[in-house]
């Protein structure tokens, strides 16, 4: 049994972005699955709200959050593991891409037929993220990533790659799609349209060489670049968010 921190600066681990870095990435370069209970505090900031789940498929270990006092009564063993950006490496990348793919019997070198070559990415309705009364009701942050970030006239690009790539193309919501199905969706897609946000945690699953078109909203996002450096991808960002723009990235591939 072991307690654990992060102590990263920002970014809440209930957030699927944060939960994939900042959680389970570096717990699995930290060997966090040889123990046999994890226990972490249950604040917004550590929670993993309700990834609990994914977190349990794939370490297949005990774990729980305590209320702050329990947690520092607790006189157990605690790590605090570095923020993410410290094992920014190929040689940690290809640890936690092995150890995912191995989880979930996956041969990543592979291309599946059963799954789209090209993917444009939408986004769906709010999912509840924390389950846990107290913590939901100290929870303000009340705006989902397609409210402040989503592609513009979707579904006018949505009918341009149906014409382009017909059968090889498909339009998919992630939000309720299983975690192992993202990870093939992500490890099969050749080129990937969407617009900044969690989803593109799943980069870490491409092959190498895959296109990820990002449209950034007039905004400049650097968090997912140090992904797509290490792992070879040709990564895309498309500042202006309209039609004209978007498509001019997608015929310069």
């Amino acid at each position: 049994m072991v307690k654990v921190k992060n102590i990263r600066t920002d970014g809440s681990m209930f957030h699927y972005a944060h939960f994939l870095c900042d959680c389970l990435f570096p717990e699995i370069i930290c060997d966090m699955f040889n123990y046999k209970e994890v226990i972490r505090e249950k604040n917004l900031k550590q929670t993993i709200g309700n990834f609990s789940k994914i977190y349990t498929e794939v370490m297949m270990i005990k774990h729980k959050e305590l209320w702050p006092n329990n947690f520092n009564k607790l006189k157990i063993n605690t790590i605090c593991y570095k923020p993410k950006e410290f094992y920014c490496k190929k040689i940690y990348f290809d640890k936690f891409r092995n150890f995912i793919f191995s989880r979930y019997k996956i041969n990543h070198l592979e291309y599946i037929n059963d799954y789209p070559e090209v993917i444009l990415i939408k986004r769906g309705g709010r999912v509840n993220l924390i389950d846990d009364v107290c913590l939901s009701k100290i929870n303000n942050n009340a705006t989902t990533g397609k409210e402040r970030r989503e592609i513009d006239n979707i579904d006018n690009v949505e009918s341009y790659l149906k014409d382009k790539y017909g059968d090889k193309f498909r339009g998919l919501y992630f939000e309720n799609l299983p975690f192992k199905e993202q990870i093939k969706y992500f490890n099969n897609a050749k080129i990937i349209i969407c617009a900044h946000g969690a989803v593109m945690s799943n980069m870490f699953f491409c092959k190498k060489g895959t296109t990820i078109i990002e449209v950034t909203c007039d905004k400049i996002w650097g968090f997912f670049d140090k992904i797509s450096n290490i792992l070879n991808l040709k990564h895309i960002k498309c500042k202006e968010n309209n039609f004209v723009s978007i498509i001019k990235c997608i015929e310069q591939i």
